[in-house]
């Protein structure tokens, strides 16, 4: 179902854009796209429709619109950072069409009704915005939450967002859990214990900026246990903000292995 917004959306035709879409056979072309009511209907050379407005901008880039799975909206809670609508309304205008966001709200999005109030609340929004439900409750790493129910209400998948799981026994029991409604875990591969106070990998680049570095091996060590959680509990896990290139490795190799 078309959202209420695009049902007034311009007329316009894109001239002389680069598409840039694997799967449409325009892909890699410059043409022309002429939009109605929302709509992409025509795509070639030279369109010229009465009483259209044309864009042309040299060097002017077409794409699908981009999906981010990890943003914070801060909504419930901590509307003075961010809100549903005005982080929806950033989204659309950086060219993103769905957002998928985290659960460090207050109250955190752990439970059927605070997934039912983002789902409601953006249903009039210019982005598709979909709700992670987190793992354990409060995101607090110690009790799982209700996450069937939250499936039932509009979680797309679950995560702990910015505060990780770092207990080896929530995370294989959630793994196991959501396997009875072909659920999926997302996971920030950051072991806490090992200078939790860091604000960038640690380096050259770190010590000449003064700040405090974070170790590589704190996100491998992460990336390589929840990489052997999910395989034991035959799980589906996707690990997110991976940094260095033997976190990059262990993910290709553990796909090989499948």
């Amino acid at each position: 179902m078309m959202k209420p917004y695009l049902r007034n959306l311009m007329n316009i035709i894109i001239k002389k854009a680069k598409i840039i879409d694997p799967t449409s056979p325009h892909n890699g072309h410059i043409a022309d796209i002429q939009i109605a009511s929302g709509k992409i209907v025509s795509i070639g050379k030279d369109i010229v429709a009465k009483g259209v407005k044309s864009l042309e901008v040299k060097g002017l880039h077409v794409s699908p619109g981009w999906i981010d799975i990890f943003s914070d909206f801060a909504d419930p809670g901590y509307e003075y950072r961010e809100t549903l609508e005005t982080g929806a309304n950033a989204a659309a205008a950086g060219g993103y069409t769905d957002v998928c966001i985290v659960p460090n709200t207050k109250p955190a999005i752990d439970q059927k009704s605070v997934v039912e109030y983002v789902v409601q609340k953006a249903k009039q929004l210019p982005v598709s915005i979909h709700p992670l439900g987190g793992i354990t409750r409060g995101t607090e790493g110690k009790e799982l939450a209700e996450m069937y129910d939250m499936k039932l209400s509009g979680a797309v998948a679950f995560s702990d967002g910015k505060s990780p799981l770092q207990s080896a026994g929530i995370l294989v029991k959630a793994l196991q859990y959501i396997k009875s409604f072909d659920g999926v875990l997302i996971q920030v591969p950051d072991d806490k214990t090992i200078n939790p106070n860091g604000l960038m990998n640690e380096g050259i680049t770190s010590t000449r900026m003064g700040l405090s570095g974070r170790p590589e091996i704190a996100e491998e060590i992460a990336v390589a246990s929840n990489i052997r959680l999910a395989a034991y509990a035959e799980s589906k896990l996707h690990l997110t903000g991976i940094s260095t290139d033997n976190s990059l490795k262990l993910v290709k190799d553990a796909k090989q292995k499948k």
